[in-house]
């Protein structure tokens, strides 16, 4: 294990400035030597975000992350100013390729942060490496492939890859709930990798996947689908649903009555905090596993929930997270060599371990995908009976992960 770097915020019912300055011990705090960032003027971290459309939510999360994250630094890192450039991506492959590069030769980032869609990041690939100026937070962009085709050396993931949301469920579900299950998925790249990593890890414990039940993105009536799987006889189900579909899935499952014949289970986005209001009672008793969810039981998450309360009145999600954690990433690297050389923020980066409120955090040295923990949840009634939330019933600690090929 490398270098340890750590982190710590504190809350209190302050002003927006000294709340986030009462966080300030955000790894080391004396000032390094040498010059930092490509400007004279400071540093640069660009976002190649959506910032309109379906996924915008998830963009402006990934930034409200980073800028609390930022901000207990007043902005600075070793008396450097940090300027934010924003760009849409659209979630569109050519204009993430068109604001990546304008991110990197116009505005000379020397940081950039984004995507959301995995199709974009993989477009990015190519620029990025390129003109290796510039280290890639992967803020969110969830497919393996991204890493598999290629290794880039710049790119590292502060988010998590489809088969760390999917194949480590495959345990506790085999051994928790049933030894037979139907996946129902969004057919789609993203849902396809999860139901076959998931497939792959089931099948290798002895379980039968009985049954495959597809549905295209956007699907408004999921009737003919559940009809398949309850035909399927499945004791369990395992899924891979997303924001709208998510709702409209697990709504349609409790109203066609599946939750009282099979247990449903999936990625940790078929039950996530943006879909968990929408969904209500309907997701009671179902599980699913995720990287990140705000009842995680630390001090430091607890901090953190308290303090983005406070600044943008609402419970952060995963993608806040996710972006929270770039910056930690960014700071310590920059602080850790000095300045912002690529290569040498490489090199720091893959011997870095910080404390996130999703658990301890470090990078993978051959592949830079994250290693973390991974949590089972369950879909519980919050304390006061008004709403739901998920619960942590299990972790799996320091989830890896596939090389893919890669070798540092």
């Amino acid at each position: 294990m490398g270098r340890s770097h750590s982190s710590t915020t504190s809350g209190g019912s302050v002003s927006r400035r000294q709340l986030l300055a009462s966080g300030a011990a955000v790894g080391g705090t004396a000032a390094l030597g040498g010059c930092l960032g490509s400007r004279e003027d400071g540093l640069t971290v660009g976002f190649a975000l959506p910032f309109t459309g379906t996924y915008a939510l998830l963009g402006e999360s990934i930034v409200d992350g980073f800028e609390l994250y930022l901000d207990q630094r007043d902005g600075e890192v070793n008396g450097e100013e940090v300027e934010l450039v924003r760009r849409d991506t659209e979630a569109d492959t050519n204009k993430g390729v068109d604001v990546t590069r304008e991110l990197l030769i116009k505005e000379r980032a020397d940081a950039i942060v984004g995507p959301v869609s995995s199709a974009v990041a993989m477009a990015m690939i190519q620029p990025i490496e390129t003109e290796s100026s510039a280290i890639w937070f992967n803020a969110n962009a969830g497919d393996y492939r991204i890493t598999a085709e290629g290794c880039p050396e710049y790119h590292f993931r502060t988010s998590f890859n489809d088969w760390q949301t999917s194949a480590p469920l495959a345990r506790f579900v085999y051994e928790e709930i049933a030894d037979n299950v139907c996946l129902a998925y969004a057919d789609y790249a993203f849902g396809q990798n999860s139901k076959e990593f998931f497939k792959e890890a089931f099948e290798e414990l002895g379980g039968e996947v009985v049954d495959e039940v597809g549905a295209p993105l956007g699907t408004d009536d999921f009737s003919p689908y559940l009809g398949d799987i309850q035909d399927s006889g499945a004791e369990a189900v395992y899924s891979f649903f997303a924001g709208g579909d998510a709702v409209n899935y697990v709504n349609a499952f409790s109203s066609f009555g599946l939750d009282e014949e099979m247990t449903q289970t999936g990625s940790g986005f078929l039950l996530a905090n943006d879909t968990l209001p929408a969904q209500g009672a309907s997701a009671l008793g179902m599980y699913s596993l995720l990287h990140y969810t705000t009842t995680h039981d630390s001090d430091r998450n607890r901090t953190f929930v308290e303090n983005y309360e406070q600044l943008h009145g609402g419970s952060p999600n995963v993608y806040a997270c996710q972006g929270y954690d770039s910056a930690q990433a960014f700071v310590d690297a920059v602080e850790e060599t000095g300045g912002t050389d690529p290569d040498e923020m490489v090199d720091s980066l893959v011997e870095m371990e910080f404390d996130s409120p999703r658990g301890q955090f470090r990078f993978n040295p051959d592949t830079h995908e994250p290693i973390h923990n991974m949590y089972v949840r369950e879909v519980v009634e919050s304390d006061d009976g008004e709403s739901v939330e998920n619960e942590v019933i299990d972790t799996l600690e320091e989830v890896e992960g596939p090389a893919w090929g890669c070798s540092n």
